[in-house]
């Protein structure tokens, strides 16, 4: 009642923290661990992913926004009736 829009807020956090957390740390961490040179198969496979999964997280963060932008129209939060 108090915030409509806590989900997309949520969402928002999450499609951050995706992509930053799940893959591309990781993804990083191993290039450097297994000492994987640049511009070789295995690192534009990574890099692919890499960047696949970022279009994912900022399809998500567009539509958590504008879930947000929805719910601010509908109901007027701080303010009362």
């Amino acid at each position: 009642m108090a915030m409509p829009f806590f989900n997309d807020v949520v969402a928002l956090l999450g499609a951050i923290g995706y992509w930053l957390l799940t893959v591309y740390f990781p993804i990083e961490m191993y290039i450097s661990q297994k000492k994987i040179q640049r511009f070789t198969y295995r690192w534009f496979g990574l890099q692919i992913l890499n960047f696949f999964c970022l279009l994912v997280a900022l399809a998500a963060a567009c539509g958590s926004i504008q879930g947000i932008t929805k719910a601010l129209h509908v109901s007027k939060p701080f303010r009362s009736k």
